[in-house]
């Protein structure tokens, strides 16, 4: 007996229900894994989202950094390169840490010399806030410096100049220090604080810190795998130093007059 010809919109519908019906299947096991690792996540949110990201940064020096970094130097250029460049500056550490040095050490000073204890203890709580954006920024700073030159990732520059793709560890050099972004660390450490001390605008702190970590890709100077660590890395710092201030009894936050009402 000779079978018809099945014609390719017939083939194509056999296909996707074949499709379908494995894709059920794997919907079927993957579902309560998913819920149960959902719910792991929600536990440990910190350390689990440390997994993810070193996962991330794992796959992204495998297969995403190289294309990518390609991509961007030859199509990113003009005013969008030039925005970037603009803003990439907003991730330089000694914009926040110089200021809010000052501003801890001058506020401290101001209690010791207060004339009543009501205002001196004023004076010591406002202090907090300029105090914890300089921890913020040093601790992180300081555990970006040591990955850097542990890791000694070699720069975009390398690899667009001579091919050359991989680590030098333990190496003081500029140009092989790439991983993670000093700056992608420095604007959301500083953003992640300003989120602690002024909550009402952390959408806005959100959005700069976002474009200084993405500058930094951008412009070609970092991979995207850098700019993720040294974004994951000031906000895990930024909250683990938030939790030590409000178990030692200290708030960061500055109440103005508008978040009372």
């Amino acid at each position: 007996m000779i079978k018809p010809d099945i014609s390719l919109m017939e083939r194509l519908a056999v296909a996707w229900e074949g499709l379908r019906l494995a894709a059920s299947d794997v919907r079927r096991f993957a579902k309560p894994h998913l819920i149960a690792q959902a719910a792991r996540t929600r536990r440990f949110p910190l350390a689990w989202s440390f997994v993810y990201v070193v996962l991330f940064c794992g796959l992204a020096m495998l297969i995403i950094d190289r294309p990518l970094a390609r991509l961007l130097k030859a199509h990113v250029g003009g005013d969008i390169e030039g925005f970037f460049r603009i803003i990439t500056h907003l991730g330089e550490a000694q914009l926040y840490l110089i200021p809010s040095g000052i501003a801890f050490v001058g506020m401290l000073a101001a209690s010791m010399r207060a004339v009543t204890p009501e205002a001196a203890d004023v004076w010591r709580r406002l202090s907090v806030a300029p105090g914890f954006m300089f921890l913020t920024m040093a601790v992180s700073g300081l555990i970006s410096n040591a990955i850097k030159f542990s890791v000694g990732r070699l720069r975009p520059r390398y690899l667009f100049e001579q091919g050359l793709y991989g680590f030098e560890p333990f190496n003081t050099a500029w140009a092989m220090n790439s991983f993670p972004s000093g700056h992608s660390q420095a604007g959301f450490a500083a953003m992640t604080a300003l989120m602690v001390i002024f909550p009402r605008y952390d959408l806005l702190w959100l959005l700069i810190a976002t474009l200084v970590a993405l500058s930094r890709v951008v412009v070609t100077v970092h991979y995207l795998s850098d700019a993720v660590a040294g974004s994951f890395l000031a906000i895990m710092v930024t909250i683990l130093l938030a939790r030590l201030f409000k178990a030692r009894g200290l708030d960061p936050q500055w109440r103005l007059p508008r978040d009372w009402r």
